[in-house]
C-alpha cells in the first residue's frame, strides 16, 4: 500500500525544541507535519513557521484550526502567508472540538454548518476573490484579501470521529484525519459516511487523502507505555463529555464511575478516571508497548485504502519523544506493513 507517514504535536514543546524536532521529522521521513492550533497554548502558525525555515520538502499546517475562536478569514491569510513562506508546503486542517472556547465565552454551535461555511469562505479568499456570505455560523461582506495567494488550492483537511463531518469531509475537503481508531469495523463504518459524501462531490475523481490518526507511546517497558496511553485516552475521552456518541460506533461502553467523574469533574478527574478504562477501550483508541506489540497492533487496524499515517507520539518517564517519533517511522511502520503482507499472503 502506498502510504505517507505524518506527525502531530501539540503546543506542549518549546518552540526551540519544535524546530529541533520539525528537522528530525523530515529527516526521518516524514511527509506531513501537524501542529495543534489550542487556545491558551503556543502560537500555531509562528511555530509552523519556524519549522518551515529548517525543512524543505514536509508539508505543514494547522492541525488542527477551528471555526469560531480565528475568523475563517483571517485563517485564510494565515496559511496563504504560510504557504508562500514555505514555498507551497501549506496544508491547512479544520476542526471543530478542542478547550478554551468557554474561557472565551465562544459557543462552538452547529460544527457541520461551521465547518462548510468556513471551507467556502477560504476557498473564495484564496482564489482571490471577494467573498460574502450571511451564514449560520459565518458571516463575511465583501471581505477579500489584500495579496495574491501563490496557492488557490492549499489542501483542506477535516480531522473527525463523527457521522456527519466525516461525511461532510468526502463531500468538501481533499483529505480527512480519522482519529484513535484501531478498531477495523469501526474505520469502516467511518470509510461508509465518507463514501456518502465522496459521492456527493462535483468535481470529478477528487484525489482524496484518507488519513488514519493515531497516539502511540513506544518503549521497552510495556506497562509503562501503557499506562501513559491509559491517563491520554482517559484525558481525552473527558475532555468531550458529554459530546460521546462516536463512543457508541466504537463499540465502547465506559463504566458508570468513569461517566460520573466526568459529569462532576471534566478532565480534572483524569488521574482518577485513568484506572477505572478498561484495557480493551483503551488498545481500541492507542498503541501501547514495545515496537514488536505496537506494530501487531498496527498491521491490525491499518485498512487497505489509509493513504496517510499520522501519529501523536508520547514518551514515557526518562524518555525523550524524538525516541518514539524516530521509533514509529523507522521500527514500528516497516514492522507492521510486513505483517500485513505477511498476512495477505497466507
Amino acid at each position: 500500500m502506498d502510504l505517507d507517514l505524518g506527525v502531530l504535536l501539540f503546543s506542549d514543546y518549546p518552540t526551540r525544541e519544535l524546530v529541533e524536532l520539525g528537522s528530525l521529522c523530515e529527516a526521518a521521513g516524514y511527509r506531513y507535519f501537524w501542529y495543534t492550533d489550542v487556545r491558551f497554548a503556543r502560537d500555531c502558525y509562528i511555530g509552523l513557521t519556524a519549522v518551515a525555515g529548517v525543512t524543505r520538502t514536509m508539508l505543514l499546517g494547522p492541525g488542527v484550526t477551528d471555526p469560531y475562536s480565528r475568523h475563517p478569514a483571517l485563517t485564510a491569510t494565515a496559511v496563504a502567508t504560510l504557504d508562500e513562506l514555505s514555498g507551497g508546503r501549506a496544508l491547512l486542517g479544520l476542526g471543530t472540538g478542542g478547550s478554551g472556547f468557554r474561557e472565551l465565552g465562544i459557543d462552538p454551535k452547529l460544527p457541520v454548518a461551521a465547518l462548510r461555511e468556513t471551507v467556502a469562505v477560504i476557498r473564495g479568499l484564496l482564489r482571490g476573490e471577494p467573498v460574502s456570505l450571511n451564514g449560520k455560523v459565518v458571516t463575511i461582506d465583501g471581505g477579500r484579501l489584500a495579496f495574491t495567494p501563490a496557492n488557490a488550492g492549499i489542501p483542506v483537511y477535516f480531522a473527525t470521529h463523527g457521522a456527519q463531518v466525516t461525511r461532510l469531509a468526502g463531500e468538501v475537503a481533499d483529505g480527512v484525519l480519522i482519529a484513535n481508531t484501531l478498531s477495523r469495523s469501526a474505520f469502516e463504518q467511518y470509510l461508509r459516511r465518507l463514501d456518502e459524501g465522496l459521492a456527493r462531490r462535483t468535481d470529478e475523481s477528487p484525489d482524496f487523502d484518507i488519513g488514519l490518526r493515531v497516539e502511540a507511546a513506544i518503549a521497552e517497558d510495556d506497562a509503562a507505555a501503557f499506562a501513559v496511553m491509559r491517563r491520554r485516552v482517559a484525558t481525552r475521552v473527558l475532555s468531550q463529555y458529554p459530546h460521546w456518541d462516536y463512543l457508541g460506533q466504537l463499540g465502547i461502553v465506559l463504566p458508570e464511575e468513569f461517566v460520573s467523574l466526568a459529569a462532576a469533574h471534566g478532565t480534572k478527574a483524569a488521574k482518577a478516571a485513568a484506572p477505572l478504562l478498561p484495557a480493551e477501550v483503551v488498545q481500541s483508541m492507542a498503541l501501547a508497548g514495545d515496537p514488536e506489540r505496537v506494530a501487531a497492533q498496527l498491521a491490525r487496524a491499518l485498512h487497505p485504502r489509509v493513504t496517510q499515517l499520522t501519529v501523536r507520539p508520547h514518551a514515557v518517564k526518562g524518555q525523550n519523544v524524538a525516541e518514539v517519533i524516530r521509533s514509529f517511522a523507522e521500527e514500528v511502520v516497516p514492522r507492521a506493513l510486513q505483517m500485513r503482507e505477511a498476512h495477505q499472503a497466507t
